[in-house]
């Protein structure tokens, strides 16, 4: 636990066992008990995944604290993806990658998929997607995948730059051999985003999708969100 109280402060400049708690969406109880008992693989994990910490220091305080600085940490048949922003996301560039991106991830996330080096994820917003993709659903992007007719893709648009999610729809080649296409909402009440009128560039397609079901309030259990279900995206043959 001494450990994972270090991470913290260093990390997340969390401090104590209120704060900690707090972090991990958990009871302060559940932290005390780490702290009598010693913490779980499964605590360990959750580090791992909200602090950023290496769950291999944790355990035996050997290598390097910060994931960010060992790199790509292999947890079983796991990898690391960071959980960023909108507005951090819509910086990214399918041809590079501003590491300096990942220094504050909201989260680390986990995923057997085989993806690039330039994976991250970030919670969906708006109503645009829906209902397929509801607001806090989270999704795995990967900018080294091509998209193909029907993909989910991760694109920035408009003056502002901002990162939104459409469904992808090939419209052919125009007369300097380049694709056009267009950016289709789920949701008829929002607009087709056309790549010959529109400032559109796509940023990666879709991988994974993590929806949460919503429970109503005073259902049993309390929680505001509960299972997740994931899909991800099918292989190609």
């Amino acid at each position: 636990m001494k450990r994972l109280y270090e991470a913290a402060k260093v990390l997340k400049h969390v401090y104590g066992q209120s704060e900690l708690a707090r972090l991990f969406n958990v009871s302060p109880q559940t932290i005390h008990n780490w702290q009598a008992r010693g913490i779980s693989k499964q605590g360990m994990l959750k580090a791992q995944e909200m602090v950023g910490c290496s769950a291999s220091w944790l355990e035996t305080g050997m290598g390097q604290m910060s994931l960010i600085q060992a790199s790509s940490i292999m947890v079983g048949n796991n990898i690391q993806i960071p959980l960023i922003t909108s507005e951090q996301a819509a910086r990214f560039s399918r041809t590079s990658r501003n590491l300096a991106l990942l220094q504050e991830p909201r989260a680390w996330l986990f995923t057997q998929l085989s993806l690039s080096a330039r994976s991250f994820a970030m919670e969906t917003s708006g109503s645009a997607m829906a209902p397929e993709f509801e607001e806090g659903d989270w999704i795995i992007v990967d900018p080294m995948v091509e998209p193909e007719p029907g993909d989910f893709v991760v694109a920035r648009y408009g003056a502002k730059d901002t990162a939104i999610l459409r469904k992808y729809r090939p419209r052919g080649l125009d007369a300097s051999h380049k694709m056009l296409f267009e950016l289709v909402p789920l949701n008829d009440d929002h607009p087709c985003i056309r790549s010959h009128i529109d400032s559109v560039e796509i940023i990666g397609t879709v991988a994974e999708h993590r929806k949460f079901r919503k429970k109503k309030p005073g259902c049993a259990g309390g929680s505001s969100s509960g299972d997740a279900v994931f899909w991800p995206r099918p292989k190609r043959t």
